[in-house]
């Protein structure tokens, strides 16, 4: 599904966006707004003249991304079109966006109960057994959906291997999270020492694995003594 893509012109480019409300833009126009109905309308443009993605473009990467999470079980968007637009190396990806809030904005207006910190160390370790490497991985990219569960959001950065990863993506999959420690020190001290006992128990690591993860994660911890 979704190999293949429609045209869309700067004409009605436009004339979507009369109608939308815009989410993201910045100095080369609209990233992301908001459709009338409720879709998502987001746009690829690619920097670097050199990319790989003008060949394989983040849009697609995104809709297969969704197509590989959703075979998993994971909670995700759900695609509805690709778009060519006129601008060269410039993409876009209609969807419904997963229903519910990002633990980010959970954060801003309480903290997580120890259920939900429990919930989302078992949601990365999943994600981790599965094979799932997430390089845009922090709390604004997690949704906790209206039907209780945990699902991901913004995955054009990521790839999906066939077995669990290993020892050593691990532990680059918790330093993409630590790339935001005002995140983490928002989740608060025992709220993620809940979540590290959640993922260690639902991990299923090797000894030599878990001793040498415990020890990375000590390394970029935030929460430092006195």
């Amino acid at each position: 599904m979704f190999h293949r893509s429609l045209s869309l012109n700067d004409t009605q480019f436009k004339a979507m966006a009369r109608e939308a409300r815009i989410l993201e833009q910045d100095e080369r126009g609209i990233k992301v707004m908001r459709l009338p109905g409720g879709d998502m309308f987001k746009v690829f443009r690619v920097r670097n003249r050199l990319s790989a993605a003008r060949i394989y473009s983040y849009a697609r990467r995104f809709c297969r991304n969704a197509r590989r999470l959703q075979k998993l079980d994971i909670p995700t968007v759900a695609i509805k079109q690709l778009f060519q637009l006129e601008g060269p190396a410039e993409t876009a990806v209609l969807y419904a966006p997963l229903a519910g809030e990002t633990l980010r904005d959970l954060l801003s207006l309480r903290a997580l109960t120890p259920a939900e910190a429990e919930q989302l160390g078992i949601f990365i370790a999943s994600l981790h057994r599965h094979g799932v490497h997430f390089r845009s991985l922090h709390l604004g990219n997690i949704v906790s959906g209206t039907d209780g569960r945990l699902g991901l959001i913004d995955i054009a950065d990521m790839s999906i291997y066939p077995w669990s990863l290993w020892c050593t993506t691990r532990c680059r999959s918790f330093t993409h999270l630590h790339r935001y420690p005002d995140q983490i020190r928002q989740l608060g001290e025992a709220s993620w020492q809940c979540i590290e006992a959640a993922y260690f128990a639902h991990a299923g690591l090797h000894p030599a694995c878990e001793s040498r993860l415990r020890r990375h994660l000590q390394r970029i911890s935030v929460f430092t003594a006195g």
